[in-house]
């Protein structure tokens, strides 16, 4: 006797082995918990900020936010970043005393970067006690600015402000001890940046610093938890599950694995579901943080690794851009390719390993050319608003009406193919204000 068995259809197959993957998933979960509950201490290492705080109590170090941040009142929720050259903190404290802003943050982020040693103990070869040391450090600082952004005015400006920062523990006065920590404050690019650019609505503020320590606002998700499926599916709990499980899901579920990845990156990663208008509200603000980087000091300050990650979202829906270590004008930017050696292109990328700041190797002379091959509005319409709008996920799921695609898709393009403005008007008249206008217009009531 024959017996026609019907084999499961595909979407049934998917269910059932759904049924059998999450029950591992969560004693997976509920493994690594308990290992990492017994690991750590050797997980988030305070060591830092222990030895900061000793120098605090020996008064070798100073800073508006040592006494609360060597007190009792800090907690420490966890590290977000534990690279040698730089330790990141997520705290909080129940009180602290105001530095240069008006408005409390109930949770900071605490960094260190562990070139402040180097440059700290370069600077105590400054031992003239005649030496007016609030002078000298806006002398430097004003130095280190020109180097940067090479306008006067506004440098005067930076080295006064930068002037009074320095005087930690604001009896009005600056110390040798007070004008070296300043200084190697300084030499760190994220530091520098962010008080460079402190003014700016976009860009995170900076609430204080303790010795090599320096606090600044949190933003509550990056764009890539709310915006992004094409992460690590669970790196909202990074320490809880194996890394790279994409690599292990997608190959084990052959053509379901890409629905099974949507599926758990919804459930378990991505903070909400974003509507069509929340993704033209976050590329009209991105916008607006590029046409503001646009015109700093005098010239346009580079995003040299813009993709879309790099940006932040408060519970307001405010957009913020968060890496500041890959901010330089482009002056600097120039000067740092003028300098490289190279053998091939590869060679010739701005702070040396960023993909949107770079240019050609010249093999003749062994030098890179200065003229970027991009620009960030470039770098934007590929990297920020085409993955946001137009990728096949997001116009199948939002239902994206197709001449609203094609004329998004077209303008992609037009932005691609602007030239390489050389007068900073140009850039934001001819280049963002024509894209981000053309954009409004596509987008104006319409889905």
């Amino acid at each position: 006797m024959v017996v026609n068995m019907r084999l499961p259809g595909p979407r049934k197959l998917f269910t059932f082995f759904t049924a059998l993957l999450f029950p591992s998933i969560a004693l997976l979960g509920v493994m690594s918990v308990l290992f990492n509950i017994m690991d750590y201490e050797g997980k988030c290492s305070t060591q830092h900020l222990t030895y900061m705080c000793g120098l605090y109590a020996d008064s070798k170090v100073q800073g508006p936010l040592c006494d609360v941040m060597c007190s009792q009142h800090l907690t420490i929720h966890g590290c977000l970043s534990l690279r040698p050259e730089k330790h990141v903190l997520h705290v909080s404290w129940e009180q602290r005393e105001t530095w240069d802003m008006s408005h409390d943050q109930a949770e900071v982020i605490l960094k260190f970067d562990s070139g402040w040693h180097k440059m700290a103990a370069q600077s105590t070869t400054l031992t003239d006690t005649h030496l007016n040391y609030s002078y000298h450090t806006e002398q430097q600082a004003y130095n280190t600015c020109m180097e940067e952004f090479e306008s006067s005015q506004d440098c005067h400006k930076f080295a006064g402000r930068i002037a009074l920062y320095a005087d930690g523990d604001s009896d009005g006065e600056v110390t040798l001890g007070e004008a070296t920590n300043m200084l190697s404050l300084l030499s760190i690019r994220e530091f520098f940046m962010l008080v460079a650019l402190n003014d700016s609505e976009w860009t995170l503020d900076i609430l204080g610093y303790c010795g090599g320590f320096y606090a600044v606002q949190k933003v509550q998700h990056t764009s890539s938890q709310i915006y992004h499926n094409d992460d690590h599916v669970l790196d909202i709990l990074p320490v809880m599950f194996i890394d790279n499980i994409n690599e292990v899901l997608v190959p084990m579920f052959g053509v379901y694995g890409d629905r099974l990845k949507n599926y758990v990156y919804r459930n378990f990663q991505q903070v909400r579901v974003p509507t069509w208008q929340d993704r033209i509200n976050f590329i009209n603000q991105s916008f607006g943080i590029l046409y503001d980087l646009s015109f700093q000091y005098g010239t346009t300050v580079r995003a040299c690794d813009s993709h879309f990650s790099n940006y932040g979202v408060m519970d307001s829906g405010k957009v913020k851009y968060i890496d500041m270590d890959s901010i330089m004008s482009t002056k600097a930017a120039q000067t740092d390719l003028n300098n490289r050696d190279c053998e091939e292109d590869e060679d010739c990328k701005a702070l040396g390993d960023n993909d949107d700041c770079f240019s050609t190797c010249d093999r003749e002379i062994g030098l890179c050319h200065n003229t970027m091959k991009t620009n960030d509005l470039h770098n934007f319409c590929t990297r920020t608003l085409s993955p946001i709008l137009l990728s096949k996920a997001v116009l199948l799921e939002l239902g994206v009406v197709k001449e609203v695609a094609v004329q998004l898709l077209d303008l992609v393009q037009q932005c691609k193919n602007l030239p390489l403005y050389t007068s900073v008007e140009d850039f934001r008249t001819k280049g963002i204000m024509n894209i981000w206008n053309k954009f409004n217009k596509i987008v104006q009531d319409k889905k």
